[in-house]
C-alpha cells in the first residue's frame, strides 16, 4: 500500500529512505537506516522486524542481497511483504511478494532500490528510477525529486495520505551527536508529498551552512536594520549590549546554527528570510 526509495550517496555517505502512501503516518512504519550500515524500507503488510533486524544483519558484513534473504527465510507470511535494501558499500536489493497487491513490483541498481504496491501502474517505479538516476544534489533532494515522480504518475491508486524522509551522516544530527540528519514525516495531509518538500526547504534554512566567504558581515547597515528589527520585537532594553539582545534574538529565531552575533556575522539566506519576516 506504499511506494518507496531506499539509496545511498556515495561521495557524502549518507543512506535515506523516502516514502509515501494511502496510509496515515507512514514514516513511522517504513523507513529504518543507520549511517555506515545501510538503510530498509519494510512495506506491504510490513514486518517492521525488517528494519532493526535488516540494519542489525548488514552492520555484521552482510550484503543487502544477503541480509535480505536472512530475512524471508523464517517470515512463513514473506510472499505478502515488500522491502528494498541498501548496505554501507552502495549494494542494494529489492522484493516483492507474490501476495502483495497489484500493481507491485520493483528495481534496484547500484546504490538504490525502489519498490511500491498497489500503484497506479507499472510505469510508477520507473519514473522513479529515471528520475532519481537523472537528478543532480545531494541525497534528500533527489530522494524527495523521485518520490515525487512517482506521486505525479499515479503513486498509490488508492490516492494519497502521507509521506516521510528520513536520511542519515555520521555526526550530521543537531550538534553532531547523532547521526539522524532528516527525519520528516506528513503524517495526514491531501498532497503530502509537495508538502514533505517544503519542509525540507525549511530544514536547509534553518540548518544548512552557507561558504565562509558567503557569510554576511554584520556592517554597520546591517547592524542599523538589526537595530530597527530589535525595536520592533521589544528586544532593546536597559543594560544590555548590542550582541546579547542579538543572540538572543537569533536564539529565540531558532538560527543559532547560522549566525554567530559574537562574531558579527549572519548566512545570507538567513538574513534575506528575517529581514522579509520583519518586513525590512
Amino acid at each position: 500500500m506504499t511506494f518507496s526509495i531506499v539509496a545511498y550517496d556515495l561521495e557524502e555517505e549518507t543512506w535515506g529512505v523516502a516514502v509515501a502512501s494511502k496510509f496515515p503516518a507512514v514514516g513511522a512504519v517504513v523507513p529504518w537506516a543507520q549511517a555506515a550500515v545501510g538503510a530498509v524500507a519494510t512495506q506491504s503488510f510490513a514486518n517492521t522486524s525488517f528494519g532493526p533486524r535488516g540494519l542489525a544483519l548488514m552492520a555484521t558484513g552482510l550484503s543487502a542481497q544477503e541480509a535480505l534473504e536472512r530475512l524471508l527465510e523464517d517470515d512463513p507470511d514473506k510472499e505478502l511483504r515488500q522491502v528494498g535494501l541498501v548496505d554501507a558499500k552502495g549494494g542494494s536489493a529489492t522484493f516483492s511478494g507474490t501476495g502483495c497487491f497489484a500493481w507491485a513490483g520493483g528495481v534496484s541498481g547500484k546504490s538504490y532500490a525502489i519498490q511500491g504496491n498497489i500503484l497506479a501502474g507499472e510505469y510508477v517505479v520507473p519514473a522513479m528510477e529515471e528520475t532519481f538516476l537523472k537528478t543532480q544534489g545531494n541525497l534528500p533532494a533527489r530522494l524527495h525529486t523521485a518520490l515525487l515522480a512517482g506521486d505525479r504518475a499515479g503513486g498509490d491508486k488508492r490516492g494519497r495520505q502521507s509521506a516521510a524522509i528520513y536520511v542519515v551522516k555520521a555526526k550530521a544530527g543537531y550538534g553532531g551527536y547523532l547521526d539522524r540528519w532528516l527525519d520528516y514525516r506528513v503524517d495526514d495531509h491531501e498532497d503530502p508529498v509537495p508538502r514533505l518538500g517544503e519542509l525540507l526547504d525549511m530544514h536547509e534554512l534553518y540548518f544548512g551552512k552557507s561558504k565562509v566567504d558567503e557569510r554576511l558581515e554584520v556592517t554597520d547597515t546591517i547592524r542599523e536594520q538589526v537595530n530597527e528589527i530589535l525595536v520592533q520585537q521589544g528586544y532593546l532594553k536597559d543594560g544590555k549590549s548590542f550582541v546579547e539582545v542579538f543572540n538572543e534574538f537569533i536564539g529565540n529565531e531558532n538560527f543559532e546554527e547560522r549566525a554567530d552575533p559574537q562574531a558579527m556575522w549572519i548566512d545570507a539566506p538567513v538574513w534575506n528570510y528575517l529581514t522579509k519576516k520583519f518586513g525590512r
